[in-house]
């Protein structure tokens, strides 16, 4: 079954019609009518000023980022940042319920990850944090009471950061923006009507369209109305059919 999942989506990649630079031939631009704007199977549709291009996606395996010798300083930073934000959560759970803002977690977060960058002790970045709320009153809980619960909040520490090693990531469906600037031909709506299985897609019509071009019935379910100052001004047909029954004799 993924075998032929994999090659219905490469019908699309096909359909996306794009021409190679001859002098950079990891870059293609878009020249068909129907443009694309996501990723996927490794290939990112995007737009730079009026073109519309193509590439292999940016970035880093994740695969090669876990494991890789070179990326081991990139790897101890994330892992300060993600312990980091455990650390000033777990204060910050003390906060009276009349002062937790968007504002007081901010500055809490931006304390906490300076705490940890200084290489001291998660003890002491807890106390810290302690302190530094306590100084704006807005604590539930005395300094002597949160030092007795400092060995707990270790522990749940590590059973967090325990827990999302365990936990299995989830793929996530990859996303496509098609923009049509003319009206679709049969064979045009049939490939974006079917071929479909791995990815979610919505359409903008933004383009030449005579007078009271209606959306075909198919795709009026995926139109979006803006995309990033595109607009979809068509019309779009009746999503539904409403049957007339006729009384039988």
């Amino acid at each position: 079954m993924d075998k032929y999942r994999r090659r219905d989506t490469s019908k699309i990649l096909i359909f996306l019609v794009f021409c190679l630079f001859k002098s950079n031939p990891i870059m293609a631009r878009q020249i068909s009518s129907i443009k694309a704007i996501g990723t996927i199977q490794g290939i990112n549709f995007y737009q730079e000023e009026d073109d519309y291009l193509a590439r292999e996606k940016p970035g880093v395996d994740s695969k090669r980022f876990f494991s890789d010798a070179a990326f081991a300083g990139s790897r101890a930073s994330s892992s300060r940042f993600g312990r980091a934000n455990t650390l000033w959560s777990l204060v910050y759970r003390y906060v009276l319920a009349g002062y937790k803002c968007k504002t007081l977690a901010s500055l809490c977060r931006k304390h906490g990850l300076a705490l940890v960058h200084e290489r001291i002790q998660e003890e002491e970045v807890l106390r810290r944090l302690h302190s530094y709320l306590h100084s704006l009153h807005c604590l539930a809980i005395s300094a002597a009471d949160f030092e007795l619960s400092i060995p707990a909040l270790l522990r749940e520490a590590d059973a967090r950061a325990n827990s999302k090693l365990k936990k299995p990531k989830k793929k996530k469906k990859e996303n496509l923006t098609i923009i049509i600037s003319e009206p679709p031909t049969a064979e045009d709506k049939e490939y974006l009507t079917h071929e479909e299985h791995d990815f979610d897609w919505d359409i903008v019509f933004a383009g030449s369209f005579y007078k009271d071009y209606e959306i075909p019935i198919c795709l009026a379910g995926r139109v979006r109305d803006n995309f990033r100052g595109l607009k979809t001004v068509l019309l779009k047909p009746k999503e539904k059919i409403v049957d007339e029954w006729v009384k039988l004799e």
